[in-house]
């Protein structure tokens, strides 16, 4: 017989002693699951009130980029602020001086929020520092709304950065500025609180406008120039230039320049792979009737203490024996970059009777029409010499009275001292060819004594130093350099 056994079931105790565990588990467990369930949801409160807070302090940072200050309590509605999430609301008390911003009382998805964290149990945003490169873009966007407001007053961009009233807060910052004749500015070489601060940008010029190409080296130099207002050499920035005005000349209207004057000015420069030095910026014209302003140099050394003038008695430049090897071998010898560098530029060739007379006398006569019979009185080419003017102009605005106002006296036996100028510092002992021809006879031309006077009763035939002087092309650039002997301007174009 086949027996058959049945399965045995739970008994009723059983059952009831399982779910009675089951219960003292769900006792035990469902409290700490809903905890968890609650933190994370305080956790995730807590992240939406801290992502609202880095947007406000996002949006103090670039209120303070755009206006160069902290944001007011007035301010604070006012501020984009970023932000996308839960729905947040805090009371926000009053902004600090140093940008600090502190959220209370939030409320996220309308459930209160509170930050256990913090001693005060205010959320704390908005304090961080800016960076260096931060502050210099803080003070260049304060700069250009300067120079903006200046020419909505005054209708044309401002001379000299430095008269502009700056609204900027915050750590000491210092550039050369660059302001162009459109109002942007350009700024390099930057420091804040005295460490120097690099510009990431290709050129490493701060940009301020819509101009891409760093300034030309004319506003590079004209940037750094002492004002007009300035008339006495001591009262001014010695390394930089003078600005000069002058009334209309026979063959030119009135003009503006800018020179170096004094014993050692940073007017060094690299051309030619040479030392020259900067005379000035001057308004020329380009032998077609058009003018621009262009900086006018000369060679630091003499090239030779031996060449004539001209020949055959003729002082006439069109034909002096000295232009055409300045304008022919000793301009093509020099290197291809340098060439390209050098503009067509009219000289002028007016003269005199005789040299007496100060820098005011010569820069007229020069520009004047009297000449000696059939000579011209200007001339079109790249490479010339230095006028008399350009040398007795060294000495003004208190340098050496005696050497501007008359170039004969400026020596030390009549009361001049000419190694307060920079160009005789450079040639002494040597006897120096200057352009300018004497207007009453046919044969002599002005130069510059070894002992610093200007004199003109000595044939062109004799040979002298010769210095040559060109004018740069505008589109010159200023790549580096401070101007010191040191650090001589290095140009690109």
């Amino acid at each position: 017989m086949i027996k058959i056994r049945r399965k045995r079931g739970f008994t009723l105790i059983e059952l009831i002693a399982v779910l009675v565990i089951m219960a003292i588990l769900a006792l035990i467990v469902t409290p700490l699951v809903m905890n968890i369930i609650r933190k994370a949801k305080i956790s995730a409160r807590k992240r939406s009130v801290d992502a609202y807070g880095r947007s406000v302090e996002l949006a103090i940072a670039s209120h303070l980029l755009d206006t160069g200050t902290f944001p007011t309590n007035a301010d604070l509605p006012n501020l984009q602020v970023e932000y996308s999430g839960s729905n947040v609301v805090c009371n926000v008390m009053a902004m600090k001086e140093n940008g600090g911003l502190y959220l209370s009382e939030c409320k996220v998805n309308n459930v209160d929020v509170k930050d256990s964290s913090t001693e005060d149990g205010w959320y704390h945003y908005g304090t961080r520092d800016l960076t260096d490169t931060e502050y210099v873009d803080i003070y260049g966007d304060a700069l250009k709304t300067a120079s903006v407001a200046y020419y909505n007053t005054n209708g044309n961009p401002v001379e000299d950065y430095r008269t502009l009233t700056i609204d900027y807060k915050g750590k000491p910052v210092s550039c050369d500025v660059t302001v162009n004749y459109d109002g942007t500015i350009y700024m390099t070489k930057c420091k804040v609180s005295n460490v120097d601060v690099t510009s990431d940008t290709e050129d490493g010029y701060y940009h301020y406008g819509s101009i891409v190409n760093p300034p030309s080296a004319v506003n590079d130099l004209l940037a750094k120039a002492n004002p007009v207002t300035v008339t006495n050499y001591t009262d001014g920035n010695t390394g930089e230039m003078y600005t000069f005005e002058h009334p209309a000349t026979t063959q030119t209207g009135a003009l503006t320049d800018y020179r170096y004057i004094g014993a050692n000015p940073n007017n060094y420069v690299t051309f030619n792979n040479e030392l020259w030095r900067i005379i000035g910026v001057f308004t020329v014209d380009d032998g077609n009737g058009n003018t621009e302003q262009r900086i006018k140099i000369i060679r630091n050394e003499k090239l030779s203490s031996g060449m004539k003038w001209g020949s055959n008695y003729a002082n006439e430049w069109s034909t002096a024996t000295l232009n055409t090897y300045l304008n022919g071998d000793y301009y093509n010898g020099l290197d291809a970059t340098s060439k390209s560098m050098v503009a067509d530029t009219k000289y002028y060739l007016g003269g005199a009777a005789n040299s007496i007379g100060g820098a005011e006398a010569y820069y007229n006569w020069e520009r004047g029409t009297t000449v000696y019979s059939g000579n011209s009185t200007s001339w079109n080419g790249k490479i010339a010499l230095m006028y008399p003017s350009d040398y007795t102009y060294t000495y003004a605005l208190g340098v050496d009275n005696t050497c501007y106002t008359d170039g004969v006296d400026c020596r030390t036996d009549n009361g001049g001292t000419p190694t307060k100028g920079w160009i005789y510092n450079t040639n002494s002992n040597s006897f120096q060819w200057l352009l300018s021809p004497r207007s009453v006879n046919s044969e002599n031309v002005f130069f510059l004594d070894p002992s610093g006077y200007v004199g003109g009763n000595v044939l062109n035939s004799n040979s002298f130093g010769v210095r040559p002087t060109l004018y740069l092309s505008s589109s010159v650039k200023i790549s580096s350099g401070d101007g010191s002997e040191q650090g001589p301007y290095q140009l690109s174009l």
